[in-house]
Parts: structure tokens; sequence; C-alpha cells
């Protein structure tokens, strides 16, 4: 029996009978992949806590199946924080569902993964901002995915100096400095409008997610 250590992010979970799962991961060195997760969903399971959405962990699966099974798992964070607080959980579903559905399947993307990875960080941190987290996610994967916005090109936008210098220090600064940027929430909502107008333009996907963001807390 083959099998193999995969580290990674669980970004979507399909129930499967009475209680099995199928788990999509965002895997380093892998990309997006599904393995397949039998009893998860028992409440005696080996597998229940590591298999819980957002999971970050290292997952030893069996490859001699068409799809990998899960064989055990040692979970480095769960995230927990996140699924205690509802603005939290909805904008990590929201990052979740937008990697899901714009990264191809099996295609490796590092990059993402880290972001991915240090966005579900920042939103587990106590009094965690959780719009800006969200504005600096959404920058940097358009980066990722090629769809850097140009800020000479964001002018006829009409965003203020302060956003424009924001929106270029979070694209061009190293990660972890990114992710330390303050911005008042005049501005937060400036660059919440420009971007939500930016991915509609440039990216055809519809995120059922961002739907609760706005209902839940944008409109607050």
């Amino acid at each position: 029996m083959s099998s193999e250590k995969i580290r990674g992010i669980i970004i979507r979970e399909n129930f499967s009978g009475e209680a099995d799962k199928f788990l999509t991961l965002f895997a380093k060195d892998k990309g997006k992949i599904s393995i397949f997760a039998k009893g998860a969903r028992n409440t005696k399971s080996k597998f229940l806590a590591a298999s819980s959405l957002f999971t970050y962990g290292d997952f030893i699966v069996r490859t001699s199946t068409k799809t990998p099974a899960l064989l055990s798992a040692d979970v480095i964070e769960s995230f927990y924080n996140i699924r205690t607080d509802l603005s939290a959980a909805t904008y990590a579903s929201y990052f979740a569902e937008f990697i899901d559905k714009a990264v191809i399947d099996n295609v490796a993307d590092n990059n993402a993964m880290l972001l991915l990875l240090k966005s579900l960080q920042k939103l587990s941190k106590k009094n965690n901002n959780t719009r800006l987290t969200g504005l600096i996610f959404q920058l940097r994967f358009l980066d990722i995915l090629g769809y850097k916005p140009d800020i000479k090109g964001i002018k006829p936008y009409s965003l203020s100096r302060t956003s424009l210098y924001a929106t270029e220090y979070i694209l061009n600064a190293d990660l972890n400095t990114a992710f330390s940027v303050s911005l008042d929430i005049e501005y937060i909502k400036e660059l919440e409008a420009f971007i939500e107008k930016y991915i509609e333009y440039h990216i055809d996907i519809k995120l059922n997610s961002y739907k609760l963001i706005k209902n839940l807390v944008l409109t607050n």
C-alpha cells in the first residue's frame, strides 16, 4: 500500500453517505486536490478534528486509489477562533471559495497557499480587523492570479491618494509587512468598493460567500 504525506489547508468539505467526507485540500507543492475521509463525520472518528474546514495539517493519504484516501492526520493549526467569530468565519469562507473557484486542480501554487495561511492566522487573532485582512487577501490574490491592479490604471476609479498609496504598499511589501498595515475605515470602505468592481470586471466568478460578507459585515 503506497502512501504520501501532504501538507495543506482544507478549503472545502462535502458530505458523502452517512458519515464520510470528501475534502478539498489546498496543498503545498500540489495545489488543489481531493481526498476521501471515511467515517470522518462520526463523533468517534480519529479524523473528526483533522477534517474540519480551514484545518492546516499534515495528511497521510493512500495513493493507490483513484481519489487519495485519508489514513491519518496531524493538525498544525485548527483555527478554532475563526469558527467562533462570525465576521472572521465569513471572510475565511470567502478566501477558501475564491481559491477553490479560481485555482486549477492539481497545479501547485505555494504563493497562494502561503497567502491563505497568513490570512487565516491573521483572522484568528483577537481584535483583528477582518475587513482590512479581506482587502489585503484580495489584492495579493489578484496579483497571484495575474490581475495585479496597476496604480496608474486605477486612477479612473477616483481613489484618494491615501488609498492609492495603501494599495501600492500592500501589493509590493513582503507578505508579513503587508499584513501589518493600518488603515482608517473611510479608506477601507473606499478600497472595498474599488476591489468589488475590479473583480467583477476582470474575473468571471460568482462567489456566494461574498454576498454574506456584504450582508453581514459591509452593511455595518
